[in-house]
Order: C-alpha cells, then structure tokens, then sequence
C-alpha cells in the first residue's frame, strides 16, 4: 500500500473571524510531488470523518480541504464519509482515488472506524492514503492514543492504546513543533506523559509539515522529525531532508 501519514496539509488559513479560507497546499517538503506519484487519476476524491455524527464540523474542514486541492491538484469529485453516507462505505473506498483520513480526537475517529468496519474495507484500495494527524495515528495497528483533551492524562480509564486499521507499526505525535512544550492536566505533554510511554513503543514526532511515506515494504521520513524512545528524544531528520527508515515498520499483507 501506498501511505502518507502526516502532521498536517497546509489547506487554508483563517481569517479575522475564525472562517477557513482555502489556499494551494504547495510543495513543503516534496509533498505535493509525492501525491502526483501515487495518484495514478483524479476522479474521486474521499474525506474520511473524524466524528461519525458531527456532520457540521466535519464540512467546516472538509469543504476547505475540497477548495484546497482544486486549487492545488484537482479531482472530478469530492465525497465525504461520516453518518451521511456510511451506507455506502464499500462502493465510496472502492471508487476512490485517494483517500484522506481527516484529524480530529483520535479515540473519537478510532470508534468511528471501528463502526463502519474500515479496517476489513479498506483493504480493498489502492488508492494513496493519506492521514493528517489523527487520520495518521489511525493507520497503526496499535494506536498510541496521546492524551489531548482535559483529564484524559490522569484518567484510569483512558485507553492509551487502541486497535487501529493496521496498515502499519508506525506510531506517529504530530503537531510536534506546536506540542512540544504544551501542559495538559498540570504535566508537561511530552516529558511526563509520551516520554515514559516510550520505554514500551517508539514514537516518531514530525513537525507540522513533515511525513512519513511508506511505499509497499519501504518508508521515508521527509522534514523535521525526532524519534521518541526509551525515555529520550533523538533528532533524525532535518527540514527539506529525506531519510529512508531502516527499521521493519510496515505490516505486510
């Protein structure tokens, strides 16, 4: 499979009024080039929700998404995925040309993908996948769930792992330059949350604007990157870089 996880796609910026206004994403490290790669027609295009049932959200960032890639590289069709049109969640994944599994609240997406059996129809694409931030940490096979909202981090019953579409081992923390110093429940999200998690998992923390492409057996880091493990936080990679990952972290089919 051909997979994109990422931060985040540069679609828009916001106005004086907190409205999304659509730009063309560009070519921040080679993103755009790598799309044109792999998107063999541009005929349908599917957003994949966040929130089943939040359809109002869901269009605030699926529209500008729609406005952003016709400015940028247009498709015939726009579809999204939520409540609407779940019904037709096979005949949508089959028909897509590249499919964009939005962010959002990770446990929230997760359940949402659990409901509408993506992880089984999703094997039935060829499509460039790509996940932007929850949409990305949602590819694993074992989610790693970081706590974002408040009391999430000192919940016992938050669940930290998860059951994802197992499209890959690769454990993502996007937003990581944004995050990187950011407090939730009165702890410092990175040292006294992620980072003693990361004596059991490995974590890649990518910055806005950088991904991680995996091609069938192989994958590449592009941009700013750190690894996240044992304990300890390691730069690998610099902006306008490419580093192929020479550990095995894609799961083969």
């Amino acid at each position: 499979m051909k997979l994109i996880l990422a931060s985040y796609l540069d679609l828009y910026d916001k106005d004086e009024n907190e409205n999304r206004i659509a730009k063309n994403f560009g070519n921040q490290n080679q993103i755009l080039d790598t799309i044109k790669k792999y998107v063999k027609k541009y005929d349908n295009f599917l957003f994949v929700a966040s929130n089943e049932y939040n359809n109002e959200s869901t269009d605030l960032y699926a529209i500008p998404t729609f406005k952003s890639f016709a400015l940028t590289l247009p498709f015939k069709n726009y579809n999204i995925l939520d409540s609407r049109t779940e019904a037709d969640v096979s005949k949508l994944i089959e028909e897509a040309d590249l499919i964009f599994l939005s962010g959002g609240h990770v446990p929230t997406q997760n359940e949402f993908f659990k409901n509408i059996n993506l992880k089984e129809e999703i094997k039935k694409t060829k499509a460039l996948i790509i996940g932007g931030s929850a949409g990305a940490m949602n590819m694993a096979n074992k989610v790693y769930a970081i706590p974002e909202l408040e009391g999430e981090s000192i919940d016992p019953n938050y669940q930290r792992t998860l059951d994802g579409l197992g499209l890959t081992n690769i454990n993502i923390f996007p937003h990581f330059d944004e995050e990187r110093y950011y407090l939730l429940d009165g702890k410092r999200v990175v040292e006294d949350i992620v980072l003693p998690d990361t004596y059991e998992k490995t974590v890649y923390a990518i910055n806005n604007g950088s991904y991680i492409l995996i091609d069938d057996n192989k994958a590449y880091l592009y941009g700013e990157a750190y690894l996240l493990k044992d304990g300890q936080i390691e730069k690998i990679n610099n902006e306008n870089e490419v580093k192929e990952l020479s550990e095995i972290s894609i799961i083969k089919r």
